[in-house]
């Protein structure tokens, strides 16, 4: 919920979690924030100190085991330290790149006076390097065919207009990056050229046409299953603008810039020129109607049903059966950044606290939503309105999918049949609706949105596995 806030409302979510094995419990959603770099202020309680030496109930070295995905963790020697802890770490946690930040906090001496802490400015980005960005600009004008990556971080820093006008100027392919956890370009438009897939070869042999690739905000490059070749085809320049050190120091080729993306975006539209001629538009196609009807086929109707200026969270199948909904927005489309599931339906009711304006449509799987069903609860409790759609396969697809990549099937514990979605759906207090027909799709769903009222739509699809690649 803390993520999807955050992701909404641009600004930090503060975190209350129960001593170290509430902790522990959250860690999953700790690794999530960390890759997606979302801000998140994360204090959780200490036993007091006077036992420490004993190690009682629910201590533990907390401000220690969280450090691999925090970017800050301590706990103040004194508890009139942490109003000034956590000052300090809202600043840490809102400097690029973002992430979550720790703050441990013992029981003893919350009720000693504290000092006042002087609330401090502190500016929280930093531009890319004029001469690499000049570097940039001079390939991208010699360049015969230019191929934009749009990463998660060019959303993030409010600039997907920005980059718009670039690939317009530059009459250049836009792609997603593999596993997209938000989106920056609209998928929709002409120069959308489609989603990197996650596999060294695979990607090469995508961007190969191309002899000049700008990666804007994202990784170079995200891998999931090895699939051996080259990681880009010889000859091909490669340039990386991204505000995180880290990422820019393991990128797998190519020049990299660190600093805000807005900033070297606007750089870059101040120096590259108008180009002529235009990219073949990305092709789509159609799924064939059937029933139980393919995920694919769903997406495809879901995208017609979902409104233009919606938000969607997305646990799915998106890699191997990418809906390219016309969302006209920023802020449009989110899924999980560190692959772990679990992550959409409370990130959905964050969504929906954070703002009531936008519909918010939250997509899962059957098994993804057992991670985390308990939102439904939280969405009647905190009256946040989102429609939640079940693609039921009575399986886990993507691990079958996995299974199937290395020539190993029938794996033990991989269906999952019997779950009863509407008595979960009544029992947490939300509408529900089941789709048989795929011809009913597009009719229940857009209902259900304007319903204005939360509910669960679970669709059976053919349980037929995807290939992953």
């Amino acid at each position: 919920m803390a993520i999807g806030y955050a992701f909404l409302s641009d600004k930090p979510s503060i975190v209350n979690l129960h001593t170290a094995a509430g902790t522990g419990n959250a860690m999953g959603a700790i690794v999530t924030a960390w890759h997606a770099q979302a801000p998140l202020i994360i204090t959780s309680g200490q036993q007091d100190r006077r036992m420490i030496r004993t190690e009682p109930l629910l201590w533990g070295r907390q401000q220690e085991f969280v450090k691999p995905y925090v970017k800050w963790s301590i706990e103040p020697h004194r508890s009139v330290d942490v109003p000034e802890a956590i000052e300090r770490a809202y600043h840490v946690a809102m400097t690029e790149p973002k992430g979550p930040v720790f703050v441990s906090i013992p029981m003893d001496g919350l009720a000693d006076e504290c000092p006042s802490v002087e609330i401090r400015n502190v500016s929280h980005r930093t531009a890319p390097d004029p001469e690499t960005m000049e570097e940039i600009a001079q390939a991208l004008s010699k360049a015969n065919k230019i191929a934009l990556i749009a990463g998660e971080q060019v959303d993030a820093s409010g600039s997907t207009a920005d980059l718009l006008k670039l690939a317009e100027l530059l009459k250049s392919h836009v792609f997603l990056p593999p596993f997209a956890y938000r989106w920056s370009f609209p998928t929709h438009h002409e120069l959308f050229g489609g989603h990197l897939p996650p596999a060294i070869k695979p990607i090469s042999e995508m961007l190969a046409p191309y002899d000049t690739v700008l990666i804007i905000g994202s990784s170079v490059f995200l891998y999931y299953p090895y699939v051996p070749g080259p990681v880009i085809r010889e000859g091909t320049r490669v340039f990386q603008i991204t505000n995180d050190p880290m990422m820019a120091s393991r990128a797998a080729t190519g020049t990299s810039v660190i600093g805000n993306v807005s900033l070297g975006i606007r750089q870059l539209l101040n120096r590259v020129k108008q180009r002529e001629g235009a990219p073949p538009p990305h092709k789509v196609s159609q799924a064939i109607r059937s029933i139980p009807p393919s995920a694919e086929y769903v997406r495809q109707r879901l995208a017609e049903a979902i409104p233009p200026n919606a938000i969607i969270f997305d646990d799915g199948t998106q890699q191997v059966a990418p809906m390219e909904a016309k969302l006209a927005e920023p802020k449009c489309h989110f899924e999980t950044a560190s692959g772990g599931l679990g992550f959409a339906m409370p990130a959905a009711v964050g969504a929906a606290i954070a703002q009531t304006e936008r519909p918010v449509i939250c997509i899962e799987g059957d098994g993804s939503a057992q991670y985390a069903i308990q939102s439904l609860w939280s969405a009647t409790k905190y009256h946040a309105i989102v429609t939640f759609i079940v693609l039921n396969n009575k399986e886990y697809g993507i691990l079958k999918s996995f299974g199937m990549f290395l020539h190993e099937e029938g794996l033990p514990g991989m269906d999952i049949p019997g779950i009863d979605f509407e008595g979960l759906a009544k029992g947490y207090g939300v509408d529900f609706k089941c789709i048989v027909d795929p011809d009913q799709i597009i009719t229940i769903v857009r209902s259900a949105i304007q319903s204005h009222k939360s509910s669960l739509i679970e669709i059976p699809i053919d349980p037929t596995i995807i290939p992953l690649l």
